[in-house]
């Protein structure tokens, strides 16, 4: 592996001709295009169909995007890459979103459309002259490091490679069923935690050595570690593991079915704009229904994510140890859990990439008086003063870069109004006040950020305020309000609140060092982006999940708090290396313990689902379902508003625990007969979903099985379906 100090700098190169940059440049632009054109191709014609749909899916979320960011230079490169991918999903949720609002519901052939005519604007519209090298493949895949380099700077490849391999082996015994009761923490064999320890072990050593590790390592091990707490879990089990995930997956088949939204069917509809996009591009690349592909999203995001956060980094410091801690920082304590197949991920995605956006191309001089202070948070000695070396200052970039940048900022804010009921006044929250006071410039693109929320919610207000309630101004309850079925109790449960403050610690500490070595005003964004969230706990609870947002969104800020604490000096000391090591080691241990205890409790088996399918496919109207209510994916397909829009579904659980006494077919039936009336009756027992009910101590263990024997034993009932690990009995009316 080739090392690089951490002060040292590229040699300066001269100037590119226009030639030299056609020819390292313009090869990619028509590669692109011909591939977009063939993929459009293949669209139109409903070719590649599963085998094929991630390519089709990676060439259309890179054209849309490229043509605009191709013309972005001197744009930190890692930064146009995110800005590819988020831009081209933006164009898909808009084209997405106009057509179920019309009911003119044609993906394929707008998709084509779209590929075809960014293939042409490549070409047309060649990007600027720059004179920056742009990135050439061949140089990154050169051999010339390796040849040069020594044979103990191989090492750290070389475990790196054993250890993925190590995790293949361990992912392929572990199979698809849970031992103990800590999920897949007893769960995973050993040889998962050795290949995890050595992974995260060399993420610590290549920010914490004395030298560095050279980008292509930091980049690739990076992506392993977050391969391995992200995707565990999901590469084990055949179906998405998540409960919560089906009713998304429900949502966008029915638009997908449909080719539009009813906004008398549930919230979700109201807010169609994740579900758009993801049943537009499922139809366009060959995935007929959002399960099979749900699954990608959990390592996606996450990845994403980190990404994104060094990014941000990138562009507030130009130390490279603290860029990369931050992102280590990120990766190892989000644990909230919410990369999963959801609006909350795609719109925690936009918001960062506005944070992006606005550090990149919109800091500006703020306010008079808010100069003042920080001239006044400044005074201390010369030498502090003098240290304060880390501050990435804004790059020079054109003025006409400006309004296209707030431009596709506000096109961002419009997309998340129309996917997330929360993130878009969050960002607003944090967003703001950076623009009215100066930092941002310029300052009436906040207001409009936060109109672009109000208006959105206006038409929808009464059904909010109706079904959900709008404000619940009491911080301290809202802050500690419990929601139903949260997890492990007991040491194992207290993991995620250790996380929690361990990472507060350190990113405040890393807010007061920094501001003390005199950057402040950059310390006054970050730590505002970091505390901005705490004040949406003023106004409501968002049923009982407002602090794990307010976390989630503080978090990236107190990654970059939590990098400055370890090395916001001018030189790597060892007292900081230990310091982060240690640190960094308890965040992997302590993620680790809370990311996958909560298995056990919060999987889906794959029958399930097979089940909960055979009723989307089954049930009319008309019909009722009884289920145990403990996780079990009712609503899974495109029929779901079936019976979801006539609350045709009721509780086993809720109905024995409410009739104290045993239950018989005939209750059963009564039941059903005075609630919902229904033509055909149908009761859900699923194995898993039994056993959970008993280990929550929700009644008795037997009275599941025991109602279960009962209804086989009866004239009146038929067994529709069974799979081996759940039953479906359909009851006669009672009349």
């Amino acid at each position: 592996m080739s090392l690089i100090m951490e002060n040292e700098k590229p040699a300066p190169r001269a100037p590119l001709s226009s030639v030299n940059r056609l020819r390292t440049e313009r090869p990619l632009d028509v590669g692109l295009a011909i591939a977009g054109v063939v993929l459009a191709a293949l669209i139109l014609l409903g070719l590649g169909g599963p085998a094929l749909a991630p390519v089709t899916l990676l060439g259309c979320l890179i054209l849309p995007g490229w043509v605009v960011v191709r013309r972005l230079t001197g744009v930190d490169p890692l930064a146009r890459a995110i800005g590819t991918l988020v831009l081209s999903a933006a164009v898909y949720t808009v084209l997405s979103l106009a057509m179920v609002w019309t009911h003119l519901w044609q993906p394929r052939p707008v998709a084509a459309a779209v590929l075809i005519a960014s293939s042409v604007l490549v070409i047309v519209l060649p990007a600027p002259a720059t004179d920056r090298e742009p990135l050439q493949l061949r140089r990154l895949l050169s051999l010339e490091g390796l040849r040069n380099s020594s044979p103990a700077s191989h090492i750290p490849w070389a475990v790196l490679a054993a250890a993925m391999v190590l995790w293949g082996v361990a992912l392929s015994v572990t199979g698809d069923g849970l031992k103990g009761d800590a999920g897949l923490l007893t769960t995973f064999p050993p040889i998962w935690f050795v290949a995890v320890a050595a992974v995260a072990g060399l993420c610590i050593w290549a920010v914490a050595a004395r030298e560095m590790a050279s980008t292509p390592f930091l980049a690739v091990s990076f992506t392993g570690l977050v391969a391995m707490l992200y995707a565990s879990a999901a590469m084990v089990v055949s179906v998405p593991r998540l409960p919560w995930t089906y009713k998304h997956i429900a949502v966008t088949d029915y638009i997908g079915a449909s080719g539009q939204v009813d906004a008398s069917i549930d919230i979700y509809n109201r807010w169609p704009g994740f579900f758009s996009a993801s049943a537009f591009l499922g139809d366009a690349v060959g995935y007929p229904d959002a399960i099979g592909y749900a699954s990608l999203a959990e390592f996606s995001f996450a990845v994403l994510g980190v990404a994104l956060v060094l990014a941000i980094v990138r562009a507030l410091s130009s130390n490279r140890r603290i860029q990369w801690t931050a992102a280590l920082v990120f990766a190892l304590t989000n644990w909230v859990n919410q990369n999963y197949y959801s609006p909350q991920a795609f719109s925690y995605t936009l918001y960062l990439t506005m944070c992006l956006i606005a550090l990149t191309f919109l800091r500006g001089t703020p306010a008079r008086f808010a100069v003042a202070w920080e001239e006044k948070l400044s005074r201390r000695r010369a030498e502090r003063a003098a240290t304060a070396q880390d501050e990435a200052q804004p790059r020079p970039f054109a003025q006409t870069l400006v309004l296209p940048a707030v431009i596709v900022l506000l096109v961002l804010q419009a997309v998340s109004v129309a996917s997330h009921q929360l993130t878009p006044y969050l960002a607003s929250l944090a967003l703001l006040p950076l623009f009215v006071f100066g930092y941002f410039r310029p300052r009436w693109a906040g207001p409009v950020l936060a109109v672009l929320a109000v208006l959105y919610l206006l038409p929808n207000l009464d059904f909010v305020a109706g079904k959900y309630g709008l404000f619940g101004f009491d911080f301290l309850k809202n802050a500690s309000y419990e929601p139903p079925d949260g997890g492990p109790t007991g040491l194992l449960g207290r993991a995620p609140e250790a996380l929690s403050i361990l990472i507060g610690v350190l990113g405040v500490g890393g807010f007061v060092r920094n501001l003390l070595r005199g950057n402040v005003r950059q310390t006054i964004i970050v730590a505002w982006l970091a505390v901005a969230p705490l004040f949406w706990l003023l106004i409501q609870s968002y049923g009982g999940e407002a602090k794990f947002r307010v976390y989630l969104f503080a978090l990236p800020w107190l990654a970059v708090g939590a990098a400055w604490l370890f090395w916001a000096g001018p030189l790597r000391t060892r007292k900081a290396a230990i310091g982060a090591t240690a640190a960094l080691t308890a965040m992997a241990l302590l993620f680790t313990v809370t990311y996958f205890q909560n298995e056990a409790k919060f999987r889906v088996p794959k029958e399930d689902v097979a089940a909960a399918q055979w009723l989307d496919s089954t049930v009319n109207p008309k019909d009722a379902v009884m289920e145990t209510n403990a996780f079990f994916p009712l609503l899974v397909g495109p029929n779901y508003p079936s019976y979801l829009d006539a609350g045709r579904t009721a509780s086993l659980t809720k109905f024995i625990q409410s009739s104290g006494h045993g239950l018989t077919s005939v209750d059963v039936a009564r039941y059903a007969d005075r609630n919902f009336k229904p033509d055909r009756i149908f009761v859900v027992f699923s194995d898993s979903q039994i056993a959970q009910a008993a280990k929550d101590n929700l009644f008795d263990p037997g009275t599941l099985p025991t109602l279960e024997r009962q209804l086989a034993g009866s004239s009146n009932v038929q067994r529709v379906f069974e799979n081996g690990a759940v039953r479906i009995y359909e009851l006669a009316k009672t009349g």
